[in-house]
């Protein structure tokens, strides 16, 4: 699991001004309409929509807010670092300043449970997230996050060897 895994070369949005949760959710919308060609009304209905139902805040500043999307044809994501954190819900009360969005085709679910927990394996690392909010260009962002795959992938694989260890004698 790296950086060129992941795919963040194009999805990338630093330092984004926002003044609320639903005026990044437009942000994201419409970065992700031009990436996909889907109108971004649909894609920040389906994001207000999950919304709805609880919180994507995960804690720590982090938000991974997501969405399944009619007439989507594949899988899009985008990171976005907040100039200003703002209030999201969060399970920790604490204001979100980075947000990792990622929409779905609506009726095609394979795979997308494995990508979200590959997802947050990267991004609930206190480092990377602190990381990121010290970044200046997109080639930062991409070392840090290239750099925080390799160590969520080490620790996964770390994780699993030891899980199993008692039963290899």
């Amino acid at each position: 699991m790296n950086d060129e895994k992941l795919g963040f070369e194009d999805d990338l949005m630093l330092g984004v001004p926002a003044r609320g949760g639903r005026a990044v959710l437009q942000a994201i919308s419409s970065h992700l309409a031009q990436r996909t060609r889907v109108p971004p009304g649909v894609i920040l209905d389906g994001l207000l929509d999950r919304e709805a139902l609880g919180s994507t805040g995960f804690g720590q500043g982090f938000a991974l807010p997501h969405a399944f999307i009619p007439g989507l044809v594949a899988p899009a994501k985008v990171l976005v670092t907040l100039r200003e954190p703002i209030e999201f819900n969060a399970p920790d009360d604490e204001p979100v300043d980075i947000l990792l969005a990622v929409i779905w085709p609506d009726g095609y679910h394979d795979g997308f449970l494995q990508f979200l927990s590959k997802l947050c394996r990267v991004f609930r690392s206190r480092k990377l997230l602190a990381a990121l909010r010290g970044v200046r260009s997109e080639a930062e962002a991409l070392m840090v996050i290239s750099a925080g795959a390799s160590t969520a992938a080490t620790s996964a694989q770390s994780s699993v060897t030891a899980s199993y260890s008692p039963l290899v004698r």
